[in-house]
């Protein structure tokens, strides 16, 4: 547990400079634009969507970057750590989620900004309060969603980066074609796999529906409001996936790439 809690500070510490200058580009950026349009403070809400949209994919991208940083720069250290491959890569998928969630944290503080000091219609439907409960509600299981999003989308960023110096002393330069072929995979491959009959067949039990208790509670939505469904089993798929790619990623790295 020590030698993981080491490479989390050590993950902390190589990440901590970029991560800090996004954080203050973003800071200063919302701060401008609250001050900017003060007068109409629901603007906020569109920049902060985008930061949602940003922090689904961080994960991905930081992930994709370490990994490749690390494995063309200092090979021999991953290779002769004494730390499995998979405690370096669960301590980079930390710090990653760790630092979506900050983004996430920030995009709803822009969200609730605009929501309490922006000016709404008089003859609106609903108090600023009762709006403040619908959002932080649905927010949560959108924050949900998009940690399961950004895991599976990290862990296919993670098995592109090691496939591509898994093939270096294949392909040489041409190892792009080996991380196409991934991400051709992951894109167009899942896709067809998602939408095959098989996978509904097997995946398509447990379905449930998220009916907002807010909207309930606020006499807002008939007893039959409900989104749409979803199924366990779809979830249970999705975990799998996460697991295999994240687990093959590492297989490779013990067994495959080479200094």
């Amino acid at each position: 547990m020590n030698s993981w809690w080491n490479l989390i500070k050590k993950e902390y510490r190589m990440s901590r400079r970029s991560i800090l200058a996004i954080l203050v580009m973003i800071l200063i950026g919302g701060l401008w634009l609250m001050y900017s349009n003060r007068q109409h403070m629901g603007i906020i809400f569109a920049p902060a969507s985008l930061l949602v949209f940003f922090s689904l994919l961080y994960p991905a991208i930081f992930m994709y970057s370490s990994v490749s940083k690390e494995l063309k720069n200092t090979p021999h250290l991953w290779l002769h750590c004494p730390q499995p491959a998979w405690m370096l890569l669960t301590a980079k998928l930390l710090m990653a989620v760790i630092y979506m969630l900050l983004f996430l944290l920030l995009a709803a503080s822009g969200a609730y900004i605009a929501l309490f000091f922006g000016q709404w219609p008089q003859n609106a439907n609903m108090t600023t309060e009762q709006m403040a409960l619908i959002i932080t509600e649905l927010g949560l299981y959108a924050s949900l969603a998009i940690t399961v999003a950004a895991l599976y989308l990290a862990a296919w960023g993670t098995l592109i980066a090691v496939v591509s110096a898994t093939a270096r002393n294949w392909l040489g330069r041409f190892r792009w074609l080996a991380s196409l072929a991934v991400f051709l995979v992951a894109t167009w491959g899942m896709g067809w796999v998602y939408h095959s009959w098989l996978f509904a067949r097997i995946t398509q039990w447990g379905s449930f529906e998220i009916k907002p208790l807010s909207l309930r509670y606020l006499s807002l939505a008939s007893q039959d409001f409900g989104g749409p469904a979803i199924y366990t089993g779809q979830i249970v798929a999705i975990i799998f996936a996460i697991v295999a790619i994240f687990a093959l990623a590492t297989w490779l790295i013990d067994n495959k790439v080479e200094v």
